[in-house]
């Protein structure tokens, strides 16, 4: 089902646009340019590349290079359609735009005669068609020196741009001879310019012996980020003429929600398109239909990719499926039961393949699939029917308890399968206490370093509802902690006192929540923007905070240094007093030498940036040693652009 228009009396105003799933090459160029998001710089330049490569005689090969879904499709489209459109390639071009699936091509012969007919079909002026009909009634050495003298013949004085999906299929079927006999026509001839994709760099591309290695420039393309997500719904919502859905996006409980959808769909464009049913569709099952029919279609060609891998690759991809995330090499080697040579040496060549990717830790890496669709498809197979439950987890994201009860009890809206997806999604409010939406926040908010990052994650934060107490309490952080957002002045002395108290509990909690410095950041900033504010405030409330506060910065101090310094810069709190009461609010009446020697350091920092305030000279931060003169012009920096951005 790839149309989103629905009856629903909301939806009358609305235009009804195609929008495929599977072959974006059958939308409107209009619609394909109303919907390109991240693309553009990548789009123009392959562009420029084409027309410089027919003006100076020149050839620049293209590879796109990326997994299902992200969007090779939608590219070679438009830019397919921006070529056809210029009077250069108009006067100096001829165009093959070779379909998807070009089957049964077993030789270069064969290709040749393909991209015949495609020119027949654009160039029906030229008559290829009859000037091929001779080549049939030829022995096949024959046929083979006419049909590229005819291609020749067709060409004259222009060049060839051929436009070719899924080039690893093709290569497949060509064989190292036809392959050979390809490259062997573009180096004698030079008028041919190639424009292809493929899902993963292959060997007939990446091995030095293969007859195309070093002949493509190569053009990966990266899933999108959540802002361009974000753009992409909204440019959806936009050609369809939905304001209601466009209207949504923009709100906090817009955003969060498809925020939460971002972590599971992985900014695999794809996914989006089905998923931009889900924002207005009303009737649960065409939603279950449409999601379960993509999932079929494309369930035929991940197992077929499963089958071109050796076994232990296999026990690592499915490993990875059912972990749903990234894992160390030690990890992914104990559970398939194979050593860590041979698990990092595996996991190297599918990261080759783009199968996996890594992430840097330290001296650690990571591994994760590239694709979130294969592992929907290989769900939906290991579940035998049950309700695929990454779908499940988007009908929790997407309805609060209430309105999945008010669904299920609708009568004769929904079979069997839908009220099963309902059930689970129902269930997962019982045994999961924290909403997706809430989550998502969240986890983006602990990864977040810089002030303006962190700013429209805590907005969107404190205007979620929530029955989760420990959320509750990161709200009433942070309405205490971002003075500039929700000025405490505003607040009553017994909403100042509960906050204080939801806030004291929180930082009691979070050296046990938190596992690593670089996530306890944000939320040492909020809590040390709460305790300055309400220490400039009233002292007596800021006292329950500081106790807590000083045992987390204990636990985490080099996070615990940058977040003091973010959080009393622009205070104008006295740096001696502020830091004297955080220290001697310690429980214990005495800190550990280790944060006592943190707060000299600070003290010293804090007295070299009076100093440069006053004097806006470099001169008063050379007393510091480097990496604490570093550690401040960094943030003087950071400031300083914050303060450009806002103006």
């Amino acid at each position: 089902m790839n149309t989103l228009a629905d009856t629903s009396p909301a939806s009358r105003s609305r235009k009804t646009v195609y929008f495929s799933h599977f072959t974006p090459s059958m939308m409107a160029p209009e619609t394909l340019e109303a919907m390109l998001v991240q693309r553009e710089p990548l789009l123009s330049r392959s562009l420029d590349n084409v027309l410089d490569s027919l003006r100076t005689g020149s050839s620049h090969h293209t590879l796109f290079v990326g997994p299902r879904g992200i969007g090779k499709t939608h590219l070679i489209s438009l830019l397919h359609h921006r070529l056809t459109q210029t009077p250069q390639a108009q006067e100096k071009a001829l165009i093959a735009w070779m379909r998807e699936e070009e089957w049964g091509v077993t030789s270069f012969f064969e290709l040749v005669l393909r991209i015949l007919r495609t020119l027949d079909a654009s160039y029906p002026q030229l008559d290829i068609e009859q000037r091929t009909l001779a080549i049939y009634d030829l022995a096949m050495d024959e046929a083979e020196k006419q049909a590229e003298s005819l291609l020749l013949e067709v060409l004259g004085d222009k060049r060839l741009v051929v436009f070719l999906e899924n080039l690893d299929d093709l290569f497949e079927q060509l064989g190292d001879q036809g392959q050979k006999a390809w490259r062997a026509f573009i180096q004698n001839h030079g008028n041919m310019i190639l424009v292809c994709t493929t899902p993963s760099l292959f060997a007939g591309v990446s091995l030095q012996r293969s007859a195309f290695y070093g002949f493509f420039d190569i053009e990966p393309l990266i899933e999108l980020d959540f802002e361009e997500v974000v753009l992409l719904l909204e440019k959806i919502a936009a050609e369809r003429g939905d304001q209601e859905l466009a209207d949504f996006i923009l709100t906090p409980e817009g955003r969060s929600r498809i925020r939460a959808v971002h972590h599971l769909a992985e900014g695999n464009p794809r996914i989006y398109i089905i998923f931009a049913q889900f924002l207005s569709r009303d009737a649960l099952d065409e939603l279950v239909e449409a999601f379960m029919h993509t999932l079929d279609e494309l369930t035929p060609y991940y197992q077929a990719r499963m089958k071109e891998l050796s076994g232990q690759q296999r026990k690592i991809v499915e490993y990875l499926v059912n972990y749903r995330g990234a894992a160390p090499v030690k990890q992914i080697a104990k559970s398939c039961f194979i050593t860590q040579q041979t698990c990092s040496s595996q996991l190297k060549q599918l990261k080759q393949k783009r199968y996996v990717r890594s992430i840097e830790q330290g001296r650690e890496s990571y591994y994760e699939l590239c694709e979130p669709l294969m592992r929907l498809c290989m769900e939906v197979k290991k579940q035998r029917g049950e309700p695929v439950s990454l779908f499940v987890e988007m009908l929790r994201i997407w309805y609060t308890e209430d309105q999945l009860k008010a669904l299920l009890e609708e009568p004769a809206q929904h079979g069997g399968l839908e009220a099963a997806y309902l059930k689970q999604a129902l269930a997962l409010f019982e045994t999961q206490a924290m909403e997706p939406t809430v989550g998502a926040v969240l986890k983006d908010l602990s990864a977040a370093f810089e002030p303006a990052t962190i700013q429209p994650l805590v907005r969107e934060l404190t205007e979620l509802k929530t029955k989760n107490l420990f959320v509750q309490q990161v709200q009433s952080l942070i309405r205490l902690g971002w003075h500039e957002m929700f000025p405490i002045e505003a607040l009553s002395d017994e909403k100042i006192l509960r906050s204080v108290a939801d806030v004291t509990a929180l930082a009691t909690q979070l050296p046990v929540f938190l596992k690593k410095e670089k996530d306890a950041y944000s939320f040492l900033l909020m809590l040390l923007n709460a305790g300055a504010y309400l220490f400039q405030y009233k002292l007596n409330y800021s006292m329950p905070l500081l106790q807590a506060l000083i045992l987390v910065i204990e636990k985490f101090p080099a996070a615990g240094a940058v977040a003091i310094i973010h959080a009393t810069t622009p205070t104008h709190l006295p740096a001696k007093s502020w830091l004297a009461a955080l220290i001697n609010a310690h429980p214990k009446g005495k800190a550990s030498r280790e944060v006592e020697s943190l707060v000299k350091k600070l003290l010293r920092i804090f007295t070299a940036l009076n100093e440069y305030k006053a004097s806006n000279h470099d001169a008063a931060l050379l007393q510091l040693p480097k990496e604490e003169r570093n550690l401040v012009e960094s943030i003087l920096k950071q400031r300083a652009n914050m303060t450009k951005n806002s103006a």
